[in-house]
This record gives structure tokens, C-alpha cells and sequence, in this order.
């Protein structure tokens, strides 16, 4: 029974100490971050902020190409036109960030993941572990927890880059993460 324990203590101790192998979840630098511009202010209706009907047509507005999702966005778009714009901008940016940025902070720990470590599809985004302790201890609650602080880093982000996108980087952390102080 005591050395059940004392293995026990070791193996917490050991995953432990791997935890703080981890860097924690703010040395992501926020206004660093390269999201691609996966979806295009085409693909998401203005309007009701939902994903487009490829069989609607089209409209411009300050040079920004639209589709609705529903046959009366457009007529509802131009009653309004430059708030619907701003929270269509917003809401793209978001929706950008959290499928770019989803794999980078475990929803278990919110610690950020080495890379390479198990992978999860859970509501509309792909979340990765950063550890075997997280593989084998998650909990379905995890995912929504780490959906909500994934919506809360990309309005933060917004807040102070707005809506600022960037091709071609290797990674969306690219220059964007702290180095960890010896």
C-alpha cells in the first residue's frame, strides 16, 4: 500500500513538473498573432452573421463584396449598411482567429500545446492537448470552457489589432510567443 502511494506521488510529481514545462496561456502575445483570412466577408451574410447561401447573390458596399444567408439580408443590410459592415468585420475576425488559433492552448489546461500532441473536433474547431495528463483526464466541459476563452482572446485581439489578417506565415504564433524568462 506505501509503495502504491509513493508511486503514486512520483507520477503526480512527474506530471507535474512536465505541466511547468509548459508555457502559460498569456505568452501568447495577443497583437503578434497571423490570422489568415480563411473565411472571406462573401462566405459569412452580414446580416445575420451566419454562413452565406452561395445560391443568393451578391452586393458591394465600400468595396467589400457580401452575401446574405436569408433572400431579405440585402434589403436589411442597406437600411444600416455601416453597422451591419462593422459587426460582419468583427464577426469574421473572430470566426478567423478561433479556426486559426484553436490548437493553440489545451482546453484542459489552457496551457499552449508544444504541437503535435492528440487532436479533438468539438464545436465547429479542432483543439489539441499539450500533454498526455490532458489526453487521458478531459472532460467533455473542457471544450466548451476552452471555446468561451478562445471567443474571449479573439475580441480581445480584435480590440487591439482589429481586423488584421496575414498570409503566408508558418505559423499564427509566429513571433507572437514570449519567451520564457530563465
Amino acid at each position: 500500500m506505501l509503495r502504491s502511494l509513493s508511486s503514486s506521488f512520483l507520477i503526480m510529481l512527474a506530471l507535474s513538473v512536465s505541466a511547468l514545462a509548459q508555457l502559460p496561456a498569456d505568452a501568447v502575445m495577443l497583437d503578434k498573432v497571423k490570422i489568415p483570412e480563411a473565411q472571406k466577408s462573401i462566405d459569412l451574410c452580414p446580416v445575420y452573421l451566419e454562413p452565406s447561401d452561395a445560391k443568393l447573390p451578391t452586393w458591394e458596399y465600400k468595396g467589400v463584396t457580401y452575401r446574405g444567408s436569408n433572400p431579405d439580408a440585402q434589403e436589411k443590410f442597406f437600411k444600416d449598411p455601416d453597422t451591419y459592415a462593422e459587426a460582419a468585420e468583427k464577426q469574421r475576425f473572430i470566426n478567423n482567429f478561433m479556426q486559426a488559433m484553436s490548437t493553440v492552448w489545451c482546453p484542459v489546461s489552457d496551457q499552449i500545446t508544444p504541437g503535435g500532441m492528440m487532436q479533438w473536433k468539438r464545436l465547429g474547431v479542432t483543439f489539441e492537448s499539450c500533454c498526455a495528463f490532458c489526453d487521458e483526464n478531459f472532460k467533455e466541459e473542457h471544450f466548451q470552457e476552452g471555446l468561451e476563452r478562445l471567443k474571449a482572446r479573439a475580441e480581445k485581439t480584435y480590440e487591439i489589432i482589429g481586423a488584421k489578417y496575414t498570409e503566408g506565415a508558418s505559423s499564427p504564433v509566429e513571433g507572437a510567443i514570449k519567451k520564457p524568462k530563465p
